[in-house]
């Protein structure tokens, strides 16, 4: 993929640091191959190579571009990540490790202990721990603040028992966010705590989960008494640490979640997406009229998309627009993306939903797509985020915000 660089637009400092990423990377960094997987939870060497990768970069002085100076990072500005990513064009990145920069770095920023700052950010800017996000369950569906995990404290330790679901990359984590309820007498957005958990102990059970198109990118775990190692914020004051996690999932999510992927950079010139061109080509339709359509469609659809998502960062860096922009960018991209899919899947026909023939090969334009979204929350809640919380309009009618968690009528036993 091709990106226009901004190198023009730099100051005499900002091409300075550009100067120094091109020289380090060149050589140390893995090239980036076509048609890679940006993630795949199912190649161990893949991870392995981006855990090492992020090592690299921690050498050579370029991890945490904007993370602040005292906790490991550059201390330097979205211009200096935004340069960074143009030069890191010929090479792959450390993809697997997204939920550290993406999610669990602006989380401990917000809202973590200057001493677990210390501790723990630079140890995810040197590549020594792949983190997770536990938050849906099997139980919640779209009401992640209607969870049931529970911890309690016993003999000074904080157990944590319940399960938890869709965690990206679980079995291959080190640590995890994992949000728990601490006190089912208070009201259901109350009452929350969140714990820092070692992925790999006693009571932890992770189960890969292998979704109808074959990838196993997310996982179940059950939780047996499995015991924290830290608070992040205040016990019972889960819910503004959760919305704070839910607010830079959307955010990266919008802006592009894969650093140094064009989608990421703002750019002159929207990327024309081959894949719909490449498939119509194979499948023998590209003269026909329908396939035509569903290509320009997809075309423009991802126009779209990247325009929405670099108006809303754009806006949010120069202060023009507030943060939770990133909202509506994120609903724009996962609606957008929806509906591409079911194009691409009209496109391809009994392909899209067949192996190859005996000896053969899968068309190459194919590629994975996603019908649903759960990502930063389902589109549904973030319609409710969006109206609320970015428009002023009143809430959603629902249970009182005053009753405890455990008078609240489930499909569930009640909480004790």
């Amino acid at each position: 993929m091709s990106i226009t660089t901004t190198q023009d637009r730099d100051t005499p400092e900002e091409n300075a640091f550009r100067l120094k990423a091109r020289e380090w990377m060149a050589g140390k960094l893995p090239p980036r191959i076509p048609g890679q997987p940006y993630m795949d939870w199912d190649d161990k060497e893949l991870v392995a190579t981006d855990r090492m990768t992020q090592r690299v970069l921690w050498d050579g002085g370029l991890a945490g571009i904007t993370v602040p100076k005292e906790y490991g990072g550059l201390g330097l500005t979205r211009r200096h990540e935004t340069i960074f990513g143009e030069e890191a064009m010929p090479y792959r990145l450390a993809w697997h490790l997204g939920n550290n920069y993406n999610i669990v770095i602006p989380v401990m920023l917000a809202h973590a202990s200057e001493e677990q700052k210390q501790r723990w950010i630079p140890a995810m800017l040197r590549g020594d721990h792949i983190w997770a996000q536990m938050t849906s369950e099997p139980s919640g569906g779209s009401d992640l603040f209607g969870l049931i995990t529970r911890a309690e404290q016993r003999e000074g330790k904080w157990l944590i028992n319940g399960s938890k679901i869709w965690t990206t990359g679980g079995e291959d984590s080190d640590m995890g966010l994992c949000l728990a309820r601490t006190d089912p007498s208070l009201p259901k957005h109350a009452g929350l705590t969140m714990f820092m958990v070692e992925m790999r102990q006693p009571g932890m059970t992770v189960r890969p989960l292998t979704l109808v198109n074959g990838t196993r990118d997310f996982c179940q775990e059950f939780l047996d008494d499995v015991e924290a190692l830290d608070i992040i914020g205040e016990v019972n004051g889960g819910w503004a640490v959760a919305s704070t996690q839910l607010a830079a999932e959307r955010a990266a999510t919008s802006r592009g979640w894969y650093i140094g992927v064009g989608a990421s950079l703002p750019r002159e010139t929207i990327e024309i997406p081959d894949a719909p061109i490449r498939l119509a080509r194979e499948l023998g339709v590209a003269e026909t009229q329908r396939a035509r359509q569903i290509v320009g469609e997809v075309i423009a659809l991802e126009a779209l998309r990247e325009l929405v998502a670099q108006r809303a960062g754009k806006g949010v860096d120069a202060g023009t627009l507030p943060p939770t922009i990133g909202g509506v960018a994120s609903l724009a991209s996962s609606t957008l993306n929806q509906r591409a899919s079911e194009l691409m899947t009209e496109l391809a026909g009994p392909c899209g939903v067949s192996g190859p023939a005996e000896g053969g090969e899968p068309a190459q334009g194919i590629d994975r797509v996603w019908l649903f979204r759960i990502g930063g929350g389902t589109a549904e809640m973030l319609r409710n985020t969006i109206s609320e919380r970015h428009l002023g309009l009143p809430r959603e009618a629902g249970p009182g915000k005053d009753v405890p968690f455990n008078q609240l009528r489930t499909n569930a036993a009640p909480a004790t």
